[in-house]
């Protein structure tokens, strides 16, 4: 994929907090139009206190979910890990990741927060906007906001809140499981957030891209140590 640059990444964590907040008021939450036919999921992975990460991203077919497309890259990061900036620290690889893709995804579903962010720019929402498709922020826990906990079916969700306003949902993915905290990234809306979540985890509690990214990620970092 050919993907014009947004902004240097040769920031510190003050520039980089008011870069979000500059960068957050350009997102466009309106409802997707068409269908997806090509979703993805992206995720990183790197040995504990290691600068070294490796992105994965994988294409799948909607709504069978085969895959069509990997690919990986290895990143050496500098950006320190500070809660609120973690986009700062995985975008870089996941880039690499992405440059490397060949087809267009649809949709993409990515392991970290959208709108439930304390600047309402999180990893997705970031995504979202370098790469002008459609994101959704997938986060295994909550970053911040309150919730009520929602009930223990699948498909049930709560609402989560930042200063009284709602920025995404806690949402149960599979029965009596821990929630997933879902909120749009950009260029979708929150309600077809949540629907399109529950739509990609048939099975599982990690919507289904994801857990490909995660695996794939996993397997690019396991053959280079064998390098």
């Amino acid at each position: 994929m050919q993907i014009p640059s947004l902004h240097t990444w040769n920031l510190d964590y003050q520039s980089a907090r008011l870069l979000q907040t500059g960068l957050s008021a350009r997102l466009d939450l309106k409802p997707i139009r068409v269908e997806p036919s090509i979703i993805a999921g992206c995720d990183v992975s790197s040995e504990f206190r290691s600068r070294r990460f490796f992105a994965a991203v994988v294409l799948l077919s909607y709504p069978d979910f085969t895959i069509l497309e990997e690919t990986a890259a290895e990143y050496m990061v500098n950006f320190p890990y500070i809660p609120g900036l973690l986009s700062f620290r995985e975008m870089p690889a996941l880039l690499e990741a992405w440059r490397k893709v060949e087809y267009r995804p649809d949709l993409i579903f990515c392991d970290g927060s959208g709108t439930i962010h304390p600047r309402h720019f999180g990893l997705a929402c970031h995504l979202g906007l370098w790469l002008n498709i459609p994101t959704i922020g997938c986060a295994k826990n909550l970053l911040c906001g309150e919730y009520d906990e929602p009930g223990i079916q699948k498909g049930a969700w709560k609402k989560v809140c930042l200063e009284g306003e709602p920025v995404g949902v806690a949402l149960r993915t599979r029965t009596n499981t821990k929630p997933m905290f879902i909120s749009p990234g950009n260029l979708i809306s929150l309600e077809q957030a949540v629907n399109y979540t529950l739509k990609a985890s048939p099975k599982y509690r990690i919507p289904q891209p994801i857990r490909a990214a995660h695996n794939s990620a996993n397997n690019a970092r396991r053959y280079s140590a064998t390098e």
